[in-house]
């Protein structure tokens, strides 16, 4: 039992480029694709329940060694101590022919008690903090995906990509592919590649969005996309959208905690700057916190349904403006 690999792996931080990137790598490593999607099932803890997490974790995996149950959200099936309880005699029941793998797109302190039952729990769980690299950090983080992709970037290059795309890795992937084909993987991408190629993605067009979202304005959204679209693809303003609804709720959950917190003190505790949380605050007062969690959980289902191919960028964008504003 000690050579088993772990059962439940705990992925938790606001990176969920990272988040969703480890659990593409690991359903990759479960086998063929036609068996993978046959051994693979995933949750959302504010529209499963205990007991279905029960029946599906304890399954046998079809034609593999493993199968993997991925629950989103999970910790809304533990709300409450009789709940919880529940929660986590079923994580502690489940087989080693299980991945288990728990999605916490935020924070949470080294104190929380999910933390403290898995370091408790020993090597049947694994845990991972997956925090968005900021300043020096995206640089690096940059250049490290370029070199996994074959290519190189200057240090220059590097650091003012990571200032264009707003240190947001998923969309600093995309332009990272599209430097390296540029240069041809024949030299490092230079700050002047970048200045040529990559369009400055900070946030002006987002909160545009974002306010006509929560005004319900579909109609000024729809007068705004077209436009955004000769400057991006969909998957560009998706990536920016799916963002700034992820800050949108951890502004929204900080001030339900702390209705006296401020950009300064909201932004410190995010680890972002303090300008764009201060466009946040007013813009995460039109939502209920209940409302955000929907829409931040809706995103990721269209996010994923774009991904494996299942909607077109366009009109999953098109959808979601419809979703939002009606």
């Amino acid at each position: 039992m000690s050579n088993s690999p772990p059962a439940i792996y705990i992925l938790y931080g606001d990176d969920e480029f990272a988040i969703h990137t480890f659990v593409n790598d690991f359903k990759a490593k479960l086998g063929e694709s036609a068996s993978v999607d046959m051994n693979v099932s995933t949750l959302n803890g504010a529209s499963t329940s205990v007991e279905k997490l029960t029946s599906l974790t304890h399954a046998m995996p079809f034609l593999s060694k493993r199968r993997m149950v991925i629950l989103e959200n999970p910790l809304a099936l533990a709300k409450g101590a009789s709940q919880r309880k529940k929660f986590l005699a079923n994580l502690e029941s489940i087989p080693n022919t299980t991945a288990c793998v728990l999605k916490i797109e935020r924070s949470l302190k080294t104190s929380h008690w999910l933390l403290k039952w898995a370091k408790a729990q020993g090597k049947r769980v694994f845990v991972k903090a997956l925090s968005l690299p900021q300043g020096a950090g995206m640089t690096r983080w940059i250049q490290k995906q370029a070199q996994t992709s074959g290519g190189e970037f200057t240090n220059q290059g590097a650091s003012r990509l990571a200032a264009l795309v707003d240190e947001n890795p998923r969309l600093a992937d995309q332009e990272i592919e599209k430097l390296l084909a540029y240069v041809n993987y024949e030299r490092p991408v230079t700050a002047e590649d970048v200045e040529l190629l990559t369009p400055d993605v900070r946030p002006g067009d987002v909160f545009a969005m974002v306010d006509a979202i929560s005004y319900k304005n579909g109609e000024k959204l729809l007068r705004l996309l077209p436009r955004l679209l000769e400057e991006n693809p969909p998957l560009h303003w998706f990536g920016m959208i799916i963002r700034q609804f992820r800050l949108l709720l951890q502004v929204k959950e900080m001030l339900n905690e702390d209705a006296g917190a401020n950009n300064l003190s909201i932004a410190k505790k995010l680890g972002v700057h303090p300008y764009p949380i201060k466009k946040l605050i007013p813009q995460a007062k039109f939502f209920s916190l209940k409302d955000l969690e929907q829409i931040y959980h809706q995103l990721l289902e269209i996010d994923e349904a774009m991904k494996t191919g299942e909607l077109e960028h366009t009109l999953a964008l098109d959808m979601l403006i419809v979703a939002l504003t009606t």
